[in-house]
């Protein structure tokens, strides 16, 4: 019977009952069952079973011993624990451990102990010390549970906090507590400032925008966007209409008059209205209304002309407006005296004119027909790289060793737009200028032969034939040296470089193009480029150390495709494109021609030639009769991690075609191939052997210089060029090499028109000196014109662009 209630016992049930030892119920207060309406004495006492009689006494005496020994053992306890959170937690005073059991219970004290013990189970039953860990993690359901220790650093609320509108919601919030009221108001300003933010943000931009004038290159809207491709290209359509409805114009006026004069010329059949013999008011007037048809569909090219002229800028379109301006007038002045014509003793040159209106206009439309097969192209969806010229200082630096000091360097770089496509279009050429030169030479030399007629003439016998005389000589002069097919020496390799270009995801827009890189002398490529897919293949691997084949891969493959080295499809292959696979590395170089060392996962890995492996003493490489075995003339790296040879990877590196004849066309151009490589087996001598090359031909970029590189090739959202590729390297010297064959071609078509200009030019000259000017009908100048025209297709058509 003892047993049941030993100390073990007593303790155990009050430890269950109020949860004192770490206990997690103690949070809830209905736990506690104390109750104030019975003093202590007064508490029912536990039941005992009957025992026999006898020794009943003495039986008695030891249970009462042993009730009051537990109930002295349990007050111990209890003043214990109760010191104990008293000192934790400073909620119990010393005057409430002197409860004893036979003290009466006093109603107030027993009252305040009950609320301290609820405060304390409030608390989470008894706290924990500073250096005590919580049985449990505390869970916080809300911000405003959680004690921020922002007193003091609130601001309080400020003036420009408070609105008139919100003198009503005051009230209301004078019932929140401090922190909500001033939450809400600030809430409420913060929306009426993003409000108000949003609607000034939409004004301004809609006032921007408006602001804002459209670019306008030569008379159209630039291409500013990918959503205004169709109105662009309604604009070029929209032109070449109107070139190929002024083309037809032309060729009726120019074919009715070219008929006319050459039958007058050749004194072949024609119908008598229009014989100059029989009546030479109607061939005048046949002539001179054909000229003002011409040149009111070219009115354009009037204005323009006329005022490039006056501006002291001449190009193709004052040539061919100055051309027939004149024609025009001298035949509008010899409709006053038609009958001093008959004889053929001058001539109205408004055939000649005109052919060289058509030349124009056929020029124009190689032009715009370019930009639109261009335009077709740029505004579809692929990878854009903008041809850029690299900073001279920088290209210098870059290409130290193997570039001249006038370095001139171009570069790949991505873009997602290429501005400015309709000004590179339009930009005017090389025939331009040569048109700015020779336009006031020509009429120079057409006002010389002008006023040697007033000597030279024999035929005119009046001052008024005089001077019909002298405008015929200055019309004949000035078609006779305008060049008519001088826009043609520059469209024509352009447009065939265009057609070819396209095919090879290329575009040329214009000859600006030309301008500015046809001195290239040297191209920034990566190494990547060089390699396309499957022209380096991993055929053979072999182990030399303990390392797992897999750990082995798969560091390999994480520096490779770190520092982006042409082994990445190698390594591609073998992981299957799981890619997540591989490690992050820390940090990576590269040695020149030797190999990369990163680190990874805190191991130093080296991967790279025998040459790398032995200057940083790493050991266990086979010996070179071994290498020479497992290569079999290959080429070998090594991977080596953390001082430890690990693999030898045997390489097949196969050289593209495409990029080995293009590689050549550079040399042959005498550019300079500048690589940035990672792969200490990729030096220039392996480079110059693998594709033919003569020495000099390809520098390796120093490592020190990636940032350099990087920063010139680096993804720029849009970017201005008048050339662009897909990115591959054979597009790309493409269009280097191509720029430099147009400038050739161009400059040749060039030559043959100067010539023509001056042995015209010559020709009227000695024809008005020898008095036989009159013998220059507008048929020989339409033949001097054609013979030149076809010597240039001749030639041009030979040209390899």
């Amino acid at each position: 019977m003892a047993d049941k209630y030993s100390i073990d016992e007593i303790l155990s049930e009050y430890s269950n009952k109020y949860k004192t030892n770490n206990r997690p119920e103690a949070d809830k207060p209905d736990d506690f069952d104390i109750s104030f309406e019975k003093s202590r004495e007064a508490r029912t006492a536990p039941v005992i079973p009957d025992i026999p009689m006898e020794n009943a006494d003495e039986k008695n005496e030891d249970i009462a011993k042993a009730v009051s020994a537990a109930e002295d053992k349990a007050e111990t306890v209890i003043k214990s624990d109760a010191t104990s959170d008293a000192k934790a937690d400073g909620f119990l005073l010393a005057e409430d451990l002197l409860l004893k059991n036979d003290t009466p219970v006093d109603e107030e004290i027993a009252m305040m102990t009950a609320r301290k013990i609820s405060r304390l189970s409030s608390h989470g039953g008894r706290r924990r010390r500073d250096d005590e860990l919580s049985p449990e993690p505390v869970r916080r359901t809300s911000l405003k549970d959680m004690k921020l220790g922002l007193e003091g650093k609130i601001i309080p609320q400020s003036q420009y906090l408070t609105d008139p509108d919100e003198e009503e919601d005051t009230a209301e919030s004078e019932s929140m507590d401090e922190y909500d009221r001033r939450s809400a108001a600030l809430e409420r300003h913060r929306k009426s400032k993003v409000d108000s933010f949003v609607l000034d943000s939409m004004d301004e931009d809609d006032g921007v925008e408006h602001s804002k004038a459209k670019k306008i290159s030569y008379g159209q809207n630039e291409f500013e966007n990918y959503d205004e491709a169709p109105k662009v290209l309604n604009d070029i359509m929209q032109i070449k209409s109107n070139l190929f409805l002024r083309l037809c114009v032309l060729l009726f006026t120019g074919l009715s008059s070219l008929l006319i004069t050459i039958a007058n010329d050749l004194e072949l059949p024609v119908i008598k209205i229009f014989d100059r013999s029989v009546s030479p008011s109607a061939f005048l007037f046949s002539n001179t209304i054909m000229g003002l048809l011409a040149l009111g569909v070219s009115y354009s090219v009037m204005t323009a002309g006329l005022k490039n002229m006056f501006l002291r800028k001449p190009d193709n379109d004052s040539i061919a407006a100055v051309g027939i301006f004149v024609s025009v007038i001298a035949g509008i002045a010899t409709l006053f005296e038609p009958d001093s014509i008959r004889d053929g003793y001058y001539h109205v040159y408004v055939s000649a004119a005109i052919v060289g209106l058509i030349f124009n206009t056929l020029g124009k439309m190689m032009t715009v027909q370019r930009t639109e097969k261009n335009f077709r192209y740029i505004a579809g969806d692929f990878d854009r790289y903008a041809v850029k010229s690299v900073d001279g200082s920088t290209a210098v630096n870059l290409g130290r060793g193997a570039v001249p000091v006038n370095a001139n360097m171009a570069a790949m770089r991505k873009t997602g737009f290429v501005e400015d496509f309709i000004k590179n279009s339009y930009a005017p050429d090389v025939s331009d200028r040569f048109a700015k030169y020779s336009a006031p030479m020509i009429l120079i030399a057409g006002f010389i032969t002008g006023l040697l007629s007033f000597i030279c003439d024999k035929h005119a016998s009046s001052s008024v034939e005089k001077i019909y005389v002298a405008l015929a000589a200055f019309s004949g002069t000035v078609t006779m040296c305008s060049s008519l097919s001088l826009i043609l020496a520059v469209n024509l390799p352009i447009s065939k470089a265009t057609n070819k270009y396209l095919q090879y995801s290329s575009v040329i827009l214009g000859y600006s193009a030309v301008e500015e890189y046809s001195d290239t002398n040297s191209v920034m490529v990566d190494a990547a480029q060089l390699f396309p897919k499957d022209s380096v293949d991993l055929i053979n691997l072999k182990l030399l150390s303990t390392e797992p084949l897999d750990e082995c891969i798969l560091l390999a493959s994480s520096l490779v495709f770190r520092s982006d080295s042409v082994l990445k499809n190698s390594f591609y292959k073998i992981l299957k494109g799981k890619l997540d696979m591989l490690y992050p590395v820390e940090s990576y170089i590269y040695e020149d021609e030797r190999g990369l060392s990163g680190w990874i996962d805190n191991k130093r890995v080296l991967l790279g030639t025998r040459q790398h492996m032995e200057d940083h003493s790493i050991d266990g490489l086979p010996p070179a009769s071994k290498e020479a075995e497992y290569g079999k003339g290959n080429v070998i790296l090594y991977l080596s991690i953390s001082g430890v040879i690990c693999t030898m990877f045997v390489l097949k590196v196969t050289p593209s075609m495409s990029v080995t004849k293009w590689m050549q066309a550079l040399e042959r151009e005498g550019v300079v191939t500048v690589v940035r490589n990672v792969d200490g087996f990729l030096t220039e001598e392996f480079l110059e052997c693998l594709f033919d090359l003569d020495r000099g031909s390809v520098k390796m970029l120093p490592f020190r210089y990636h940032k350099e590189y990087e920063n010139e090739v680096d993804y720029n959202e849009r970017e201005s060029s008048p050339m662009m590729c897909s990115g591959s390297f054979p597009s790309f010297a493409m269009l280097i090499t191509g720029v430099k064959r147009i400038k050739s071609a161009a400059q040749l078509g060039i030559a043959i028109q100067a010539g023509s200009v001056a042995l015209g030019a010559a020709i009227c000259l000695i024809s008005m000196l020898l008095g036989t000017f009159a013998q220059i009908t507008p048929t020989l100048i339409i033949v001097y014109h054609l013979v030149f025209a076809g010597i240039m297709l001749a030639m041009l058509g030979s040209k390899k662009v």
